[in-house]
């Protein structure tokens, strides 16, 4: 009975953390209580842990991306501010022990699919603290309430993928009001990437739930048609999703041909790609240090201190061609495990989906600074579990039957 109330205390504030991702991490001052609660989890988890007197788990993802930080701590020998690296060594260090007791606690189907399920509840909740926080009457990005309006667009379509595995494989329809809600919040958050990771997202999953026969290959290209053409009639025919996101599409297109745009920040983001993958040639080896293409940046005429807006080119120039190739080998690890998974287990969707998160993620890379991340840090941590965790679930099924 205490084992049982225990991992029932862990789950309640498991799913306390994953909701404060959503609704602190993004708000100055209000972090430290998500914080402050990843301490309590990781506290009950060890504690549990000891009391079990489990095996501990360290798999190869956790091994790699140890070897990440080391580099990154590294950096801080000839880094151009030795003290931004501390600073990020620290917040890296505080996602590993998050990562480690993650997966140390996730042993079990009903606990894996806890998580996904506490993903698609706090997504639903901010979805819902952003709507009735929001002014209608102004055309304005929504979100800001809870802080950066794309990493919140990011993180609810990673809620909506969630919730759309729970609707295709356990047909929980009860959540299709769910997804209808934070589908209209992702848009109004006005986020050209996160729309794309929620596209590719669910074209990935459905084609590799299609992918082995003609019959099924022709329902993944019709079902392809329909994803487009509802989103392109969303985005560009309802006015306030035009208004919002629709003239930023066409923006972006009008930027990759070569015409005049008005919103200076494609051109901006552009010019930090140029001058960072300058700056890394400069320095291909080492970089100049984690987090210091701030420093660089601000150094120019026309800069300030800020990151660099694409996940490769921040790596590689602060922790140069090796860091790079470290952090995103543990994404070929997890993907590598996943794919094998998917083959030999009834639970194959909840593999395609992890796999078309990561690879979304991937993807879009050049467009965002994730390597950091909590919600995709942790995302990647469990996915590096799923295929030991369903093989034992397929296991317990066949010694019942």
């Amino acid at each position: 009975m205490k084992k049982i109330s225990l991992n029932g205390l862990i789950n309640f504030i498991l799913f306390l953390y994953i909701l404060s991702l959503y609704l602190l991490t993004y708000r100055e001052g209000l972090n430290n209580i998500g914080n402050a609660v990843a301490f309590l989890l990781i506290t009950i988890i060890w504690l549990n842990f000891l009391l079990t007197k489990k095996r501990l788990v360290f798999n190869k993802f956790l091994l790699i991306y140890l070897l990440f930080i080391a580099i990154c701590a590294t950096s801080v020998f000839y880094a151009l501010d030795q003290g931004i690296v501390i600073t990020k060594v620290k917040t890296l260090i505080l996602i590993f022990l998050t990562m480690l007791s993650l997966v140390n606690y996730i042993n079990t189907f009903d606990k894996l699919r806890n998580v996904v399920i506490y993903f698609v509840y706090s997504g639903f909740i901010a979805s819902i603290y952003i709507i009735i926080n929001s002014d209608f009457y102004q055309i304005t990005r929504f979100g800001s309430e809870l802080g950066n309006v794309n990493a919140m667009g990011m993180i609810i379509g990673i809620s909506a993928v969630f919730c759309l595995y729970l609707i295709l494989t356990e047909k929980k329809y009860l959540y299709l009001p769910f997804l209808l809600i934070m589908i209209p919040t992702i848009l109004l958050t006005g986020s050209r990437k996160a729309l794309l990771f929620i596209c590719m997202s669910v074209i990935i999953i459905l084609f590799l739930r299609n992918r082995n026969s003609i019959k099924n290959k022709i329902k993944f290209i019709f079902a392809t048609i329909i994803i487009v053409m509802i989103s392109y009639f969303l985005v560009f025919n309802v006015p306030l999703f035009y208004e919002i996101i629709g003239a930023r599409m066409e923006n972006i297109v009008s930027f990759v041909s070569g015409e005049p745009v008005n919103e200076r920040s494609l051109g901006t983001r552009f010019y930090m790609t140029k001058v960072g993958f300058e700056m890394f040639m400069d320095r291909p080896l080492t970089g100049y240090g984690i987090d210091n293409y701030r420093v660089l940046y601000g150094m120019l005429p026309e800069g300030i201190e800020t990151y660099a807006h694409n996940n490769y080119i921040e790596l590689m120039v602060g922790t140069g061609i090796f860091g790079v190739l470290i952090y995103y080998l543990t994404h070929i690890i997890v993907l590598k495990d996943l794919f094998r998974a998917s083959k030999r287990n009834m639970y194959k969707t909840l593999c395609f989906t992890f796999i078309a998160i990561i690879v979304s993620y991937i993807i879009l890379a050049p467009t965002l600074v994730y390597y950091y991340g909590k919600h995709f840090s942790f995302l990647l941590a469990i996915a590096s579990v799923v295929g030991r965790v369903l093989g034992q679930a397929d296991e317990k099924v066949k010694t019942n039957q």
